[in-house]
């Protein structure tokens, strides 16, 4: 590293040779003295480099070199490179590593042989080339039919799921699938693949549904439990499955009760968290709502996830990029009707609760955790499974000791 005089008041930029003054000036991590207009800076690290220096796009920003080759991964297919922590690639048969939405897309996994393959390219090994017909290919998306009567909420969840028992055969694997065939004929769930999970197992993904259809939806809580009880189907206690709830953008009645109910969640990540049983995940972020000001400094900030047309992560708390709904992602994977039905009843109540809120509500601080948690105990005969949950998660206090009949 070359050695810098600090006794002049003037420097010379060592890009374009232009004088500045020292208090200005920008040393770069060679040791070197730029102007702000040669400098540029690392979005991993943030350590400084010249603007002629090798830089490399990740994410739509620059990093430096050394993060670039340490930090990054580059899908074999689209060439999209992306931050490692946030995916580090699907092996695929003879193509070597994939990101998520190219495995999910445009794959095909057998369980017979434990491949993935490329769609399109020929049969894996073992000749079958996939699982049964009714464990669709993660791209499957049939035409929504709507449960329970008119309304303008209904929620759609995605429930992950593997199966963890010691000897699983492909013969119980296709014997769990087998049962799915009444309720995707009664267009009540489908099965689908997923590539983030490990090894045996697959997504459930239900038909839009009403609160109220869902709490009668007893052919479906029967299948879910055949799962976990007959097959082993584990999704809790897992380290790649989850929940995620799509609630219907016909539910809001205004861009304002939207941004009233992100920040609800949003502003209560502590307590959310808790209650899905799940920390903050790379794959369900609630900290993406925060932009840097002039300053530098985070600010809370909704506007990406309003506006058409913004940027917006997909892997966040709440995933805004779907055209018909907004999905909840930081659910833990539950097997279990109460559990299940706790996350719908949250979305619910989330709905409903931030409905006819004004701005002087919002000044009051309704949007606090502790009045929304007063509301649901005021109306737990409506929700009461999460009045339950509420009562067990620590730290969560509600001020109605009794159920109230709905």
């Amino acid at each position: 590293m070359p050695e810098i005089d600090d006794s002049e008041p003037m420097v010379s930029c060592i890009a374009c040779e232009t004088e500045i003054e020292r208090d200005n000036a920008f040393t770069t991590s060679a040791g070197e003295l730029a102007c702000e207009s040669c400098v540029s800076y690392c979005g991993y690290c943030e350590s400084v480099g010249l603007d002629s220096d090798s830089w490399y796009n990740v994410d739509d920003d620059n990093w430096c070199e050394d993060c670039y080759q340490n930090e990054s991964f580059t899908c074999n297919r689209c060439e999209y490179t992306t931050n490692n922590n946030r995916d580090s690639g699907t092996d695929v048969q003879n193509q070597g590593y994939w990101c998520e939405d190219c495995a999910s897309n445009h794959t095909t996994y057998c369980d017979d042989c434990n491949e993935r393959y490329a769609d399109g390219v020929g049969e894996c090994d073992c000749g079958n080339n996939g699982t049964s017909a009714r464990v669709h290919n993660y791209s499957h998306k049939p035409n929504p039919v709507f449960h329970g009567g008119r309304s303008n909420l209904y929620m759609g969840f995605e429930l992950e799921m593997s199966f963890g028992k010691e000897n699983f055969t492909p013969d119980e694997y296709h014997a769990a699938v087998k049962e799915v065939e009444q309720l995707e004929s009664d267009d009540i769930c489908y099965l689908k693949q997923d590539s983030s999970i490990e090894g045996w197992g697959f997504e459930l993904v239900t038909h839009p549904h009403t609160l109220h259809a869902y709490e009668n939806a007893t052919p479906l809580w029967n299948y879910i439990e055949r799962l976990r009880d007959n097959y082993g189907a584990r999704s809790w206690d897992t380290s790649t499955c989850g929940l995620h709830v799509h609630v219907s953008r016909t539910a809001f009645k205004s861009g304002a009760h939207t941004h009233r109910f992100l920040s609800l969640i949003y502003r209560n990540p502590r307590e959310m968290m808790k209650l899905a049983g799940r920390k903050n995940s790379r794959y369900a972020r609630f900290d993406d709502v925060y932009k840097p000001d002039e300053w530098g400094i985070p600010q809370f900030n909704l506007r990406d996830k309003i506006h058409s047309g913004g940027f917006s992560e997909r892997f966040s708390a709440v995933n805004t990029n779907n055209e018909y709904t907004l999905e909840l992602r930081f659910f833990r994977g539950n097997m279990k009707r109460e559990g299940i039905m706790s996350a719908l009843e949250l979305c619910h109540a989330s709905v409903e609760y931030t409905r006819n809120m004004s701005v002087p509500d919002v000044k009051l601080g309704m949007l606090k955790w502790e009045w929304f948690a007063d509301w649901v105990a005021t109306n737990n005969g409506l929700y009461p499974n999460l009045y339950q949950r509420m009562s067990k998660v620590p730290s969560i206090s509600l001020s109605t000791p009794t159920l109230i009949n709905a």
